[in-house]
């Protein structure tokens, strides 16, 4: 039937036929559709207010079931206002947490300390873990944030190339519990984050959350022992951060289970630095001002009973032997009185060891370590040398120095800073030519752990030892800076290479070094690819300092005849192709062409 027209009605009785009547009423129809939707309506409101009245009695009777926080605590507290925002945030399980994925383990020999009295603060774990576990003791289960998973690793280190006039990036807030929650507690466990093999798993922001959060409850509320340690016990097929928990304090290892009895001062003072490369944990000028802080101007001396020393790296040729003459000059005409430590290999002839010697350098022979994915014969293959660093346990701390970088300024701010603290290279990547270490066996043998399991980004000790400390504190560029030079850069670099007193505190001459260029002229620029390592203003400030060396000293920077032929034949390419900045046609007069 056509719609709009006179509805049809069937009455009667099937078996005695069908009468048809027609309703010719259009307001029957519409009163008959108004009806049926008014008792839909009423139904749905019934079914509404009976699943309101449910979760009210469930509120009253088990909040936790509602909000997965125990009966007693206090919901406001869990409002967390971060630098991006102020909301109240609901404690629900982490998937890591949740009973469908948790898998039972076997719990370690190591906790038999734990008894029915033993009280016990669980991160990132449920209690009902400890009954699977066997664990008794008296325990309490910190709620906590989870961090957004809109944060990532790169908003914690941030790439911040004008450090000196730019707006400094806004740091992301990790959330952190109300510890004045809590009560003291004997140990801390926690079920570190691991998503192990996946790419990135160890620049996770949920496990670097949870590390931060035991770490800071271990500092406020855990019981010290008579050595001024803590107990913490971690569930985890990753190896915790050594950046936050020192490999030194690891006392015992099951299967998954690691115990650490953490030195409080040590870890007090490790939280005490700005996490990231987003803040300085050195500042050494006003922000946007460059103006120089009046402590940044001071040289600081070594703390009683302290052992520091700087130290550098030779391995494999004497190429760099000129460099570390010159270095251990410019230290000492800093005003730093830190031991000098170099590490050498048989291949350093004995008289340039000598020079060493002579300059400051105490010399330790040692044996190189290969890089397991370096060529034969390549610049990389024996680079992971540098990893015997954290042998120098003599030491407390060690800043390493590459042999390539002239000090201009007093660095000895540096043996302030905690392990690992380096300038920005490129976003979460450090630059490894100046840095912070604590020697430590125990972290050289993690490290050669390692050696096969992590890929070094760049195939060098430099991606090597960024894979290994993912949190690192950012100093300055300025006590490393880069002779890395694009043309937008160069007027505002040159301009502070070229500044007196220097605004800098190093130069770090990547690229093809002064000592194997003629003085006359920076030789990256005969090379088209090298131009971005070029400037002569950086170039003279080496000359100057290597001006100041005595006269034998200055015989171990002589040009080899094959280093000579090779600067020829760049010239005269340079001259082919025509390079429009003409250093090709400058006259050499550096008289070592002729020695």
């Amino acid at each position: 039937m056509a719609a709009g027209s006179n509805c049809e009605f069937l009455t009667g009785d099937r078996g005695k036929g069908q009468q048809k009547h027609r309703w010719a009423s259009p307001l029957w129809s519409e009163m008959y559709k108004a009806t049926v939707i008014k008792g839909i309506v009423v139904k749905v409101n019934v079914a509404f207010f009976i699943l309101l009245l449910v979760s009210c009695l469930l509120l009253l009777l088990r909040p936790s079931f509602i909000f997965g926080i125990n009966s007693n605590d206090n919901v406001a507290s869990l409002v967390r206002c971060t630098s991006r925002d102020c909301k109240v945030s609901v404690a629900l399980p982490n998937l890591e947490t949740s009973k469908s994925n948790r898998t039972k383990k076997i719990a370690p020999s190591f906790i038999d300390f734990i008894n029915g009295n033993t009280k016990i603060g669980l991160v990132n774990i449920e209690e009902d873990d400890l009954s699977d576990w066997g664990m008794r003791g008296k325990s309490m289960t910190i709620r906590f944030e989870r961090v957004s998973s809109s944060i990532v690793w790169d908003d914690l280190f941030p790439q911040w190339d004008d450090e000196d006039n730019s707006k400094k990036p806004l740091c992301p807030e990790i959330p952190m519990p109300d510890f004045t929650r809590y009560d003291e507690v004997d140990v801390v466990i926690a079920r570190l984050p691991c998503r192990k093999p996946k790419d990135g798993w160890n620049r996770d922001m949920f496990r670097l959350q949870v590390h931060m959060i035991s770490a800071n409850l271990a500092v406020r509320k855990a019981r010290r022992n008579i050595n001024g340690a803590v107990k913490l016990i971690f569930l985890s097929k990753c190896i915790p951060m050594m950046d936050i928990f020192r490999c030194d304090d690891l006392v015992a290892r099951e299967d998954e289970w690691w115990m650490y009895e953490a030195n409080i001062d040590k870890l007090e003072d490790k939280l005490r630095w700005p996490l990231g490369s987003c803040n300085f944990a050195l500042p050494i000028w006003g922000q946007g001002i460059n103006n120089e802080l009046e402590a940044s101007k001071k040289i600081i001396s070594p703390v009683p009973g302290r052992r520091e020393a700087y130290a550098t790296v030779l391995h494999s040729s004497d190429n760099y032997v000129c460099g570390a003459i010159t270095l251990a000059h410019s230290i000492r005409r800093s005003g730093s009185t830190r031991d000098l430590i170099l590490l050498h290999d048989e291949s350093i002839p004995e008289d340039k060891l000598n020079a060493l010697a002579s300059v400051g350098w105490i010399l330790r022979k040692i044996t190189r370590i290969r890089n397991p994915r370096g060529e034969p014969g390549s610049y990389n293959e024996y680079n992971y040398t540098k990893m015997r660093l954290w042998q120098l346990t003599e030491y407390d701390k060690i800043v390493f120095v590459d042999g390539d970088v002239l000090v201009l300024r007093n660095l000895d701010a540096l043996f302030s800073l905690p392990q690992m603290s380096a300038a920005n290279n490129n976003k979460f990547i450090f630059n490894t030519g100046v840095i912070v270490i604590e020697p430590s066996n125990c972290t050289f043998n993690t490290l050669m752990e390692n050696h096969d399991n992590l890929t070094s980004y760049n195939g060098g000790d430099q991606g090597f030892v960024n894979e290994n400390f993912v949190s690192w504190h950012r100093f300055p560029r300025r006590m490393n800076y880069l002779k890395h030079i694009t043309e937008e850069q160069r007027l505002i670099k040159e301009d502070l290479f070229k500044a007196e007193p220097s605004k800098l505190y190093s130069i770090h001459y990547i690229g093809s070094k002064p000592w194997n260029c003629y003085r006359d002229y920076d030789c990256n620029w005969d090379k088209e690819e090298l131009h971005v390592f070029a400037s002569d203003t950086a170039n003279q400030k080496w000359w100057k300092i290597y001006d100041e060396l005595d006269e034998s000293m200055k015989m171990h920077c002589l040009l080899s005849e094959r280093r000579k032929i090779e600067l020829l034949w760049d010239r005269k390419q340079a001259g082919e192709i025509g390079n429009p900045d003409q250093h090709w046609r400058i006259n050499i007069t550096d008289p070592r062409k002729d020695l």
